[in-house]
């Protein structure tokens, strides 16, 4: 970035210290926004940071040296707008990418996904879940890295979406019901040991899938844009909720908020796998419905 650094005399910061600190601290607030699509333009970006249009202007152009976003060296107005113009920004395409995969009851998917949400690359989808969590995660990982050699992308993390409730700060499947897997599995664990056997060395992180789908929908899908959002959902088996606050995943103490799949709406339903009857997860999932 632009700035300078210097100290006075008696070895205090002056301001143009002052000035590099706020600009650097502006970098990780910039880049959410361009990559939530909330700051289209350098005008926005300015106003959404409160700074001054020569440090929104610094920030954007060092976030383009990184190779984050494009700023388009002409300015453009909007139909209809008055004022001056103002530079556009976009997300690299050519930018860093993370590792995103899912288990699911009928096998995993695995995409590189880049700034803004899109996606790079996919693998095929396997329709298989093994009784090892080790062994499907280490498959799915594989595959991720596989895309990674093959894209020669810059990966700057993995996420790995499960079908069960994750404790945190353990980062355990407390109750994978729709795969075979034990109880307590510690996902979080084996899979930053497959990362580390596959040869990508980034960091990790495991979580439900509704959670993680709740993130996605809050940030480019149907909650982008609101302070909240309440997510019931139901995929290949059963139904979960996800709560968004203010912008920020609700976990609760141990990341068990919103376990909605086991509110019994009939006690005298169909039997649940968690052993009551009549629970939201077996009333209202794909098979209930198939089978109505």
């Amino acid at each position: 970035m632009c700035f300078t650094a210097a100290q006075s005399e008696n070895g205090g910061v002056t301001p143009t210290r002052i000035k590099l600190d706020r600009g650097r601290g502006a970098l990780g607030p910039a880049l959410e926004l361009v990559h939530t699509g909330r700051a289209p333009t350098r005008a926005v970006l300015t106003t959404e940071l409160g700074v001054t249009r020569a440090t929104a202007g610094a920030v954007a152009t060092e976030l383009q040296a990184l190779g984050l976003i494009t700023v388009d060296p002409r300015p453009h107005a909007a139909s209809g707008a008055q004022g001056r113009p103002s530079h556009r920004l976009d997300i690299a395409a050519d930018g860093p990418v993370v590792l995103a995969a899912q288990v699911h009851a009928d096998g995993y998917r695995v995409a590189l996904v880049g700034l803004g949400g899109r996606i790079v690359a996919t693998a095929p989808a396997c329709m298989t879940v093994d009784a090892d969590p080790a062994r499907i995660i280490g498959d799915a990982v594989a595959a991720g890295a596989e895309l990674l050699r093959t894209t020669g992308r810059r990966c700057l993390g993995a996420g790995l979406a499960v079908p069960s409730a994750v404790a945190e700060p353990e980062g355990t499947a407390l109750n994978p019901l729709h795969v075979a897997w034990p109880a307590g599995a510690p996902v979080h664990d084996i899979f930053r040991d497959c990362l580390t056997e596959a040869g990508v060395g980034v960091p990790g992180r495991c979580g439900n899938d509704v959670n993680l789908a709740a993130l996605a929908e809050h940030r480019h899908g149907a909650g982008q844009g609101s302070h909240h959002l309440l997510c019931v959902a139901t995929g290949h088996r059963g139904v979960g909720g996800a709560l968004v606050l203010d912008g920020r995943l609700h976990t609760g103490s141990a990341g068990l908020a919103l376990e909605v799949g086991h509110l019994i709406v009939d006690p005298a339903g169909r039997a649940c796998h968690c052993g009551a009857r009549g629970c939201l997860d077996v009333e209202t999932d794909p098979l209930a419905l198939l089978e109505t």
